[in-house]
């Protein structure tokens, strides 16, 4: 049922938010869903009988009142997308497919993790094992032009998160704001989990604008318990 329950609140957003496009649509959803059950614990996945992770429950459950005013969003335009289909292989005429002309040799140094979306994932390999970064654009759409946001992380086991710069201050001539998220590796064998979660919250104490991190190790990494 959550397909037509999301579906539903999307609609409504788009009636209360008609300027906003779907991709800013989402992430409303998507940065101010909460991940509590009633009981005050973490939403449980009932295939495991314990705890969810993001792969299960998404960026968790969402909150209509909060999405309608999220502080901050992550948007995405057709340019957007069409960059993301190159970075996954696609050929310019598969592109066209989609009813978008596209030049993917020009667009040769896209990268998947750079697609503006409000959530991180970093896959590190046995080869890939140097620092990671990602990048990503916001644009303020709460009721204030000057508004000042500092990041928050509670990083996944075995890697060190950076956010540069920490704090993005809004204006009326700068509705929109960059950042970079750099993920580092602790040590060899730190983790016990191929897959570890965490977050990344923007805040201006009114706001809370939350990713969820999924990171994925290869089984070198793991550490045997």
């Amino acid at each position: 049922m959550s397909c037509p329950h999301v579906s539903g609140v999307a609609a409504l957003l788009r009636q209360a938010r008609p300027e906003w496009s779907p991709a800013a649509v989402k992430s409303a959803l998507m940065t101010t869903a909460y991940n509590v059950d009633g009981a005050g614990g973490v939403i449980g996945d009932m295939s495991i009988g314990g705890e969810s992770t993001p792969f299960a429950r998404g960026a968790g459950h969402i909150d209509p009142n909060r999405a309608v005013d999220p502080g901050l969003v992550y948007d995405a335009d057709t340019e957007d997308y069409i960059a993301f289909l190159c970075a996954l292989g696609y050929t310019a005429e598969q592109v066209t497919l989609f009813g978008s002309s596209a030049n993917c040799s020009a667009r040769a140094g896209a990268s998947l993790g750079d697609h503006n979306y409000p959530a991180l994932s970093v896959v590190f390999t046995a080869n890939k094992t140097a620092a990671v970064t990602q990048r990503r654009v916001v644009r303020n759409v709460g009721g204030h032009a000057r508004a000042t946001y500092r990041a928050k992380v509670t990083a996944p086991d075995g890697v060190r998160v950076t956010v540069t710069p920490p704090t993005l201050r809004f204006s009326a001539r700068r509705r929109t704001q960059k950042f970079v998220v750099t993920f580092a590796q602790r040590s060899f064998g730190s983790v016990t989990k191929n897959h570890t979660f965490g977050s990344m919250e923007w805040s201006d104490r009114k706001h809370s604008v939350t990713s969820p991190i999924a990171i994925t190790w290869p089984p070198s990494q793991v550490a045997v318990m």
